[in-house]
């Protein structure tokens, strides 16, 4: 039986060690320690969850088959797809994937938009907040049956509740949005890089983000585009149609893309402490 796995990295170490500056070293900056100065972090150290995606059985023990499922058949091809993209990048040519390939990378690309607790705690708060309210015990019994004293308790208990929420955001997540994942690959797939080598891009606790050129579009609409960061020097994304195979960016796209990375996240990571110090002061 393999070894149960704890530390789950909602951004897989197969993309932060691109952007370490020293062997498995990297610069971090937290929200939580802001305005201090970047510190030197192991990426094994950050952007991570205990059991955030492990499922926790009512004796107590744990179930990470979904983590487990995350590694091996999406983090560990993050060296094969920046492969891919890099060889674009130097041959100006549209990227070249299998329809397998593809698809595999739609599906990391799916679960890496929704994987950070950036992006997944707010709606478990919210739909937690929905569902255990002072009534909440009555409409249980109304709609389902009288509980007993001991289930009234189990109810009650915050710790019950925040382990219910817990293992339904884990068996949620488990599930995959048909719908999403045909919508992401009827996208073109875009390869964008800095025009400057001085410049670089950064990573972010919530790695995805989305550009949109009107409120409420939807996804696959013209003007929305989702994108990555894999490296320094990579940047990867989905769009409705694409200009060109590369895209070149000038510092202020470089920028506006950094500054949106870090928007309303809890951190970030760099090879340059002076980017990253640059670019908290511009958004926190």
């Amino acid at each position: 039986m393999s070894q149960l796995s704890k530390n789950h990295h909602y951004v897989p170490q197969g993309i932060l060690r691109n952007f370490c500056f020293q062997n498995e070293t990297t610069w971090y900056l937290s929200q939580d320690r802001f305005p201090c100065e970047p510190e030197d972090r192991n990426i094994g150290s950050i952007f991570r969850r205990r059991h955030f995606n492990s499922y926790q059985r009512d004796d107590g023990t744990k179930d990470d088959t979904l983590e487990r499922f995350f590694g091996e058949n999406f983090d560990n091809y993050v060296p094969f797809w920046l492969s891919r993209f890099e060889a674009a990048i130097a041959s100006k040519q549209p990227v070249q994937l299998t329809d397998a390939e593809r698809m595999r990378f739609v599906q990391f690309f799916y679960n890496h938009m929704k994987r950070s607790p950036d992006f997944i705690e707010p709606i478990v708060k919210e739909v937690t907040e929905k569902t255990f309210h002072p009534n909440s015990i009555l409409e249980l019994e109304k709609n389902v049956r009288p509980l007993t004293k001991t289930e009234r308790q189990k109810f009650s208990s915050k710790k019950y509740q925040q382990r219910l929420a817990a293992n339904s955001r884990v068996v949620n997540f488990s599930r995959q949005s048909i719908g999403v994942l045909e919508k992401l690959n009827s996208m073109s797939i875009a390869v964008a890089r800095p025009l400057r080598p001085q410049k670089q891009f950064i990573v972010g606790s919530h790695p995805v983000i989305r550009f949109e050129n009107y409120p409420l579009q939807t996804l696959g609409d013209h003007g929305v585009e989702l994108w990555t960061t894999l490296s320094p020097t990579v940047a990867v994304g989905f769009a409705h149609s694409i200009s060109e195979p590369v895209l070149d960016l000038d510092d202020n796209q470089v920028r506006k893309l950094n500054t949106a990375i870090a928007r309303k996240i809890r951190a970030i990571a760099s090879k340059s402490p002076r980017l990253i110090s640059s670019i908290a002061n511009a958004v926190w």
